[in-house]
């Protein structure tokens, strides 16, 4: 007997729901693409966490170190959990390319956008990011643990 059991009740994995959700409707009418939207939406609940939507102690150190024309303060404002993200990425210079790029491209087909004085924010922030050399950059010179 295997370890797993078979259910047919939907996943409680946030990730699973949508291809389970899919393979029900399915088999369904030809109107089933909005079925599948309004059953997602049912299981949005589902998700196991939030993102934090307050700045972080360290993201906070990390903005006060900073030049004054560079600090993020729309983006601070209104989008707190990717101001966290982007202070935590700083360092590393491969991942915070990686996390801007996914930022500033759509790749869905469907994002609205950042409002302008967001975009400015970040695109501020990234001209800065190049301009700094990677050996002056350590977890220590934005708030880490020494």
């Amino acid at each position: 007997m295997g370890t797993y059991r078979i259910s047919d009740r939907l996943p409680r994995s946030d990730v699973h729901v949508q291809e389970a959700v899919q393979e029900r409707w399915a088999s369904g009418p030809s109107n089933s693409a909005s079925q599948v939207n309004i059953e997602l939406g049912q299981y949005q609940h589902l998700r196991k966490a939030t993102p934090a939507n307050k700045l972080f102690p360290h993201t906070l150190t990390w903005c006060a170190s900073l030049p004054d024309d560079i600090r993020p303060n729309a983006l601070l404002r209104r989008y707190a959990r990717i101001a966290n993200l982007i202070a935590v990425s700083w360092a590393d210079r491969k991942w915070f390319r990686a996390y801007m790029e996914s930022l500033l491209t759509d790749t869905r087909g469907n994002r609205r956008g950042f409002p302008p004085d967001v975009l400015s924010d970040l695109t501020a922030l990234q001209r800065y990011r190049n301009s700094i050399g990677t050996n002056s950059l350590t977890w220590q010179s934005v708030g880490g643990r020494g």
